[in-house]
């Protein structure tokens, strides 16, 4: 079995430098972000609801004992570590996103259920041709085993694939998110249970690939983001609105125009009718003044 090695540590970089680099590269660094999010903690998701499943499998035979329980529990402790680290990032000062973001989450994990089902219906299938014991318990410990690999490689392609943007190390700011330390110890829980399974090359089987081919073409595909993303604004519909006042706080100068969105105006136009001025502005993130200017060119009036 693969076993990673534990990456150097960050040493640090002047905090002057690191303000000046985000401040040149903003709109690529909010990019950069947002895939990182969506994709590496998508992945990432996934993996564990598979892990979590085959744990409470696990847990309900005589074979969850010892050191298959030792890092069957390390393995959820480390994953967690990266959780919290996760939706720490989906809040700051300006917005809360952490419900907006557990609900694509969500969204993802539940559209993938089937192919993650198929993937490890192939796996057993595989397993049965070598006769191996107990076959439906050990294709979900190497269901969870291929997951947690592919975090691991998908992350590496993902930074790999990043644009260079001195002195920001985007291997280290996203180091939490390299599931290596979780994929260990599985990987040592593997070792433990499924000892007759150590020759077994799954990528050989065409059903395994094409299965994990369909699992990462969800997870990283435009348009499979963007029904969970769709999905997820449904259900958090102020977020966008949040989104676009910081953007437009971050973009104003002095003696220019205002530039409103289209989610913005949608709701300007369905709420002003029925809601308090000073609550709009709020939520646009204008003033008064600008918002009563705003209405009286778009000839908006409220109920009697």
């Amino acid at each position: 079995m693969n076993i990673f090695k534990q990456q150097t540590p960050f040493t640090g970089i002047k905090q002057t430098d690191l303000a000046q680099a985000w401040q040149q590269n903003r709109e690529t660094l909010n990019h950069v972000s947002a895939l990182f999010h969506v994709i590496i903690g998508g992945a990432n998701s996934v993996a564990q609801t598979v892990m979590l499943d085959t744990i409470n499998l696990l847990s309900k035979t005589n074979q969850y004992k010892g050191k298959a329980r030792h890092n069957a529990r390390l393995a959820v402790k480390r994953y967690n570590n990266f959780d919290r680290q996760n939706m720490d990032d989906m809040r700051n000062k300006q917005m809360d996103k952490r419900q907006f973001y557990m609900d694509y989450l969500d969204d993802l994990e539940e559209r993938l259920k089937p192919d993650v089902f198929r993937f490890r219906l192939a796996i057993k299938q595989v397993l049965d041709k070598r006769n191996i014991n107990d076959s439906e318990l050990k294709s979900y410990i190497l269901c969870t085993y291929e997951m947690l690999h592919y975090c691991v490689t998908l992350f590496d392609r993902f930074i790999k694939e990043l644009p260079s943007i001195p002195p920001i190390n985007f291997k280290e700011t996203y180091r939490a998110a390299r599931l290596d330390g979780v994929f260990t110890a599985w990987d040592n829980l593997t070792d433990v249970l499924c000892r007759d399974c150590a020759n077994i090359r799954l990528d050989d089987d065409p059903n395994c690939r094409l299965a994990l081919n369909i699992i990462e073409t969800k997870i990283v595909s435009e348009q499979s983001i963007n029904k969970s993303g769709e999905e997820a604004l449904s259900l958090n519909p102020t977020i966008q609105l949040e989104a676009d006042r910081a953007e437009m706080n971050h973009n104003r100068k002095p003696f220019q125009p205002l530039q409103f969105t289209d989610a913005q105006m949608e709701y300007l136009k369905n709420n002003y009718s029925t809601t308090r001025n000073i609550d709009l502005a709020k939520t646009l993130g204008i003033s008064l003044s600008k918002l009563n200017k705003l209405a009286k060119e778009l000839n908006f009036t409220k109920q009697n």
